[in-house]
């Protein structure tokens, strides 16, 4: 069985203010993510510490393939998702969340502050389903698209206005 655990321990950077740090996750299974297979997420979590309040987190290399369904002929087919980096802050309350939630466009998420720990589902999920296409294709339908598009690229358009500029 694979370690579904997502939860890392961030007492000592805040502590240290500038202290990094980085970690490994390969292969994380979360029930959170609807199509995810087998082997699961893998991804590099970089994390700063900002102050005694305040953590940078960025997520690289995420990686995980999910099983989809086209949209166009209702196949199913295994979609490859990759994100180069996903960045957001950890807050030690709820608090401090809400009122600078307000001025910045950032994802803020709360630091457990019974253990000092931090939860990085929420922020793994969020990174993957944002890479989810409007249209999904799988790969026959997505040849036959863009041969399609090509298609009607090739036709040059001229426009027949009557407006002239000088």
């Amino acid at each position: 069985m694979k370690d579904k655990s997502f939860v890392i321990k961030v007492g000592d950077l805040l502590q240290e203010w500038g202290k990094s740090d980085s970690i490994e996750f390969e292969w994380k299974i979360t029930k959170e993510l609807t199509g995810l297979d087998k082997k699961g997420i893998s991804w590099t979590v970089v994390l700063k510490s900002l102050n005694q309040d305040s953590l940078y987190v960025s997520l690289e290399d995420i990686l995980c393939n999910i099983e989809d369904v086209c949209d166009r002929c209702w196949a199913s087919y295994s979609r490859k998702v990759e994100n180069p980096e996903y960045i957001a802050r950890f807050v030690i309350s709820e608090k401090i969340k809400q009122e600078e939630q307000e001025t910045s466009e950032e994802e803020i998420f709360v630091i457990n502050t019974r253990d000092e720990s931090i939860n990085l589902e929420p922020m793994v999920i969020q990174s993957i389903k944002l890479q989810d296409p409007f249209i999904k294709h799988c790969p026959k339908c997505e040849k036959e698209f863009t041969d399609e598009r090509n298609e009607d690229g090739d036709e040059e358009f001229i426009g027949r206005w009557n407006i002239v500029f000088h």
